[in-house]
């Protein structure tokens, strides 16, 4: 059987530098190598990934946190009820994001983001300007709360930011401000990944 568990990276304020809320990363355990590894699959149960948030939580100070959903999970009403139960019943509305790293049809969005939002949980579209650019996304901005841009998608570990990446930073800035959206800046630093929120 597969051994998964979520792992917090912090997501910062620029301007405070303090710490507003975790991105739960799922990692499956490598028996062979001994070590957490990206798994090679996200397609867990609703029960399961209920019972690894509930314990990512519990070794948090701040329960504000964001998880990833796959499009087919986030389609599957299962996921829906699931998650919307254990917030109504062990967080406070806003504490929870679900990320969605592929975009689901217009419509699927349309009627879903009815019942997640009414449970108090955030949606964000991940990486903004590379693998979800404004065209696939324009009309979907109104459904979600937040886009996150990902720095690191647009230039390799140690090269200096271009005047195009600051362009196109400034494109997906005022595509936020305009959708009234938060927009997280993903980035390099070093050999971490830090959030970064900047709006």
């Amino acid at each position: 059987m597969l051994k998964y568990k979520y792992f917090a990276q912090p997501i910062n304020n620029l301007g405070t530098n303090r710490t507003i809320l975790y991105e739960l990363l799922l990692r499956q355990w490598d028996e062979r190598q001994q070590t957490w590894r990206i798994p090679a699959t996200f397609e867990i149960a609703p029960t399961e990934l209920i019972q690894l948030l509930d314990c990512a939580i519990q070794e948090l100070n701040n329960h504000h946190v964001s998880i990833n959903l796959t499009a087919r999970q986030f389609a599957n009403p299962d996921f829906q009820v699931a998650i919307s139960h254990y917030v109504q019943t062990h967080l406070l509305p806003r504490e929870l994001t679900v990320e969605l790293v592929a975009t689901p049809e217009l419509s699927e969005l349309q009627q879903l983001s009815v019942g997640y939002r009414a449970a108090g949980i955030l949606l964000a579209f991940d990486d903004v300007g590379s693998d979800n650019l404004f065209q696939q996304i324009k009309m979907m901005l109104p459904y979600v709360d937040t886009v996150k841009f990902a720095l690191q998608n647009m230039r390799p570990l140690g090269t200096p930011t271009t005047d195009a990446i600051v362009s196109t930073l400034k494109f997906w800035f005022d595509k936020a401000e305009d959708s009234k959206c938060y927009l997280p800046l993903k980035a390099l630093n070093q050999r971490l990944m830090f959030n970064w929120l900047i709006i």
